[in-house]
């Protein structure tokens, strides 16, 4: 046998026994970990993705909350990444997607079920569609879009809005009667003009989505912006989808993550995109699936209680996340300056 001959034969030998060895590093992952936000959507997850990813792989799960884009920065900058899989909200994407954080994903080796096209990146894999809705107590007139909201004269009490730019500047250019279609690029001149309209009747810019609805539930504030599923079925509270702010939270695989850790991810994220897991998450939590076969498993009296069926999703706006990259530097400083009075 020839030198060269040997030589393939040893090259052969080495890549068969490199082959064995990934086809046995995926064998054993025998437990993952997922970075989500706790609470009953943790349960939620739980019960309707994880639960059936276990039985089918036989891989356990590990949950730990809350996430955080600083966490998936810190984990992704010691380049031993923590979590394997990592919620993502629709404002952090782009940001991650710019830094770097994320692994690109295998959309073959995912195979998802029919979900909606806004669902898909080549980075993350969108399963939960919330609402940042218009509601008001239900002793108050109701409301049907922002040029409502703004109009303190006809509906008159003290108003509650979240303290992000991203959302309210938006919701100003609606009042002053920008189609949702034409948001962006965002005028930045005529929000602020308009916002600057409302600011007296705003009593609290809040921070954190359980204070949206606890304004309102309180009766601190007659109308205000909080989240579908933080005033669902809550006693004299009402809502609208309309012109409301639909909102993708994603998952991803931080960067750094190992080949068979990774592969064993495209396998839950597939469990993300099964219509029946979906109805379960839906049946705990009130936020919507991104499966396009979610009203044919729905009771019908229920499918207009979700952001994305019985045609609510049309009603609403979702973000450019590149469009609001652009400007939201800018933004932040003249949202800041804003609230000061400045």
């Amino acid at each position: 046998m020839s030198y060269h001959q040997k030589l393939q034969k040893i090259s052969l030998a080495a890549a068969l026994a490199f082959a064995g060895s990934t086809v046995a590093s995926a064998q054993e992952v025998k437990e993952v970990r997922l970075l989500e936000m706790g609470g009953i959507s943790g349960d939620a997850v739980q019960a309707a993705y994880i639960e059936p990813f276990t039985r089918k792989t036989g891989i356990q799960v590990v949950r730990e909350n809350p996430a955080s884009l600083g966490k998936i920065k810190a984990m992704v900058s010691s380049g031993k990444p923590t979590s394997d899989m990592v919620l993502v909200t629709d404002g952090w994407l782009a940001q991650a997607k710019q830094e770097g954080l994320l692994e690109p994903l295998d959309w073959k080796a995912i195979d998802p079920q029919p979900i909606m096209p806004g669902a898909r990146d080549d980075y993350a894999i969108g399963w939960s569609y919330a609402s940042a809705v218009m509601a008001w107590n239900k002793e108050a007139k109701p409301l049907k879009t922002w040029a409502d909201f703004w109009n303190v004269k006809d509906f008159p009490g003290k108003r509650s809005l979240p303290d992000n730019p991203s959302i309210v500047i938006p919701a100003a250019l609606l009042a002053d009667g920008v189609a949702k279609d034409k948001l962006y690029p965002l005028d930045l001149d005529r929000a602020f003009k308009k916002l600057k309209e409302i600011r007296p009747a705003i009593s609290v810019w809040w921070t954190s989505t359980g204070q949206s609805a606890q304004l309102l539930i309180d009766k601190e504030v007659t109308y205000g912006v909080t989240y579908n599923g933080r005033v669902y079925g809550k006693p004299g509270i009402d809502f609208t989808f309309n012109e409301a702010y639909l909102e993708l939270s994603w998952w991803g695989v931080p960067k750094g993550t190992s080949p068979e850790r990774k592969a064993a991810a495209m396998k839950f994220f597939h469990e993300i995109s099964v219509p029946e897991n979906e109805a379960v998450f839906m049946k705990m939590v009130p936020y919507s699936g991104a499966s396009t076969m979610l009203d044919e498993l729905l009771p019908a009296d229920k499918r207009a209680d979700y952001p994305t069926t019985a045609g609510n999703a049309s009603l609403q706006w979702t973000a450019n996340r590149d469009e609001w990259q652009k400007v939201a530097s800018s933004a932040e400083k003249r949202w800041q300056q804003f609230k000061l009075g400045l």
